[in-house]
């Protein structure tokens, strides 16, 4: 697997068993014998083998990931001649909120098309057919690796490696919010790579359309924005709003706990595309870490809290706020340790009295700040990153801001193509969102739907 340029390249090698060729009858019984206890010993299959129930057009060449939901294998589609990933999901409906989430995932990915978003090629008809099927293969677009094999590889980036996978980022950031689409669980495993520094952004399965809450976008209370730039400080900003139906989706699952933005932690209900800009910053300061100068020991995520009152708290602990906020390894303390806690006016600010009470029994601090956590790094890319961690969603800096930063136009040869800097034509709508009761018969209406479309499309 190749990363970035020669010097970052690693080769998984595997040795050859050497052939035996007999010469002597004496020779050929010894191998008969080694030939018939090395058939009686059971061996542990690379890949699925036969298992997988797909068309006979691809070809499965390797496993390549495996989770909860299932496993990933790289294909040969010999039809299309390409290389694809083939993600087979099982057992689909045993538990109805996460067939949900692949519903979800497919339902988006169907619908977004752009070079830093994972594209999704086909979903064959499941097996067998109708209301009986536990499986879904998707094939999907195949990288090289992601970003958190990347940032765990014994390997240093330049800042045109680190500054490029973040303007692609941004890019596909761009495209997602203009179709009403929030990640909301962008962490690097979710961010793919290829050689060429190309990110390509993926796993849908916690996101949210916004498109079909429309009839909600508003005026936040409180929210003129007096950033030096200045700009249309008063703007319409669309927003998740605070309803019974939009609580149960704000879950300890949204976004992995040391990517999740202080809004989130403190259970803001009406929250903005603002926290995909956290998550991306978090991403940017790992990514800052493999620089040269950083022990590959000291790398790691900015805030890798150990718990996260309430969504996440210590298990020992799980009732006692005051423990989190007094806990070296809170995420909220961790945050504070780096960025400093919020003035009073931006505590003033917060929607729930609980959450107020909560930040106020923290410590004040100011912080050591982001250039102490980064001495070897420039001063745009530490400016850009504290923009992109402010502790306040509304001051927190937009993704058409960060893309505009002199950092992706700098030098002879600049990574900002604005070309490539595209929205999309309409917003996304997911019906079955608006399903009260999506049961068991509903999402595999729903999943019926989908692939039809996906495979009429795709022909």
């Amino acid at each position: 697997m190749a990363f970035l340029n020669a010097e970052c390249t690693i080769q998984e090698m595997a040795d050859q068993p050497k052939r035996h060729v007999s010469f002597s009858e004496e020779q050929g019984a010894s191998a008969a014998a080694a030939a018939a206890q090395k058939k009686a010993t059971p061996i542990i299959p690379k890949g699925p083998g036969g298992g997988w129930k797909i068309p006979p057009k691809y070809e499965v060449k390797q496993l390549i990931g495996t989770g909860s939901y299932g496993s990933v294998c790289e294909a040969y589609d010999h039809d299309k001649n390409r290389l694809v990933a083939i993600k087979k999901i099982g057992h689909m409906f045993e538990d109805l909120i996460d067939c949900k989430r692949i519903l979800r995932e497919i339902a988006i990915l169907s619908k977004l098309k752009h070079d830093n978003i994972v594209a999704i090629y086909d979903i064959p008809a499941p097996q067998p057919s109708g209301d009986t099927f536990e499986e879904l293969y998707i094939v999907m677009e195949i990288c090289d690796s992601d970003l958190k094999k990347l940032c765990r590889t014994d390997v240093t980036l330049t800042m045109l490696h680190i500054n490029t996978l973040l303007y692609h980022l941004l890019v596909g950031l761009k495209y997602l919010h203009s179709a009403g689409i929030y990640h909301r669980d962008l962490k690097p495993a979710n961010c793919l790579v290829n050689q060429d520094c190309a990110v390509k952004i993926c796993d849908f399965g916690l996101s949210r359309a916004i498109g079909d809450e429309n009839p909600h976008m508003q005026d936040l209370p409180n929210t003129p924005r007096t950033g030096e730039d200045g700009g249309d400080e008063n703007r319409a900003v669309p927003i998740v709003p605070g309803t019974a139906r939009l609580k149960r989706h704000l879950t300890g699952h949204v976004v992995t706990r040391w990517y999740r933005a202080p809004e989130l932690i403190l259970l803001q209900e009406n929250y903005t595309e603002a926290i995909d800009v956290w998550s991306v910053g978090c991403i940017y300061a790992e990514l800052l870490g493999m620089l040269e100068g950083t022990k590959t020991e000291d790398r790691g995520p900015l805030f890798p809290g150990s718990s996260c009152f309430p969504l996440s708290p210590d298990h020992k602990h799980k009732t006692d706020y005051k423990f989190h906020t007094r806990g070296k390894h809170d995420q909220l303390n961790m945050i504070f340790n780096l960025l400093g806690t919020p003035p009073e006016t931006e505590i003033e600010n917060l929607e729930r009295d609980d959450a107020k009470r909560y930040i106020k029994c923290f410590a004040a601090r100011k912080g050591d700040g982001i250039a102490s956590k980064f001495p070897h790094v420039e001063q745009p890319p530490c400016e850009l990153l504290e923009k992109m961690l402010q502790f306040n969603p509304l001051r927190r800096i937009k993704v058409a801001e960060a893309l505009d930063a002199p950092l992706f136009s700098a030098g002879a040869s600049p990574i900002r193509d604005k070309t490539k800097e595209t929205s999309a034509t309409k917003m996304v709508s997911l019906e079955f969102e608006k399903e009260p009761d999506l049961d068991e018969k509903l999402l595999r209406k729903y999943f019926a739907s989908e692939i039809s479309r996906i495979n009429q499309t795709n022909v």
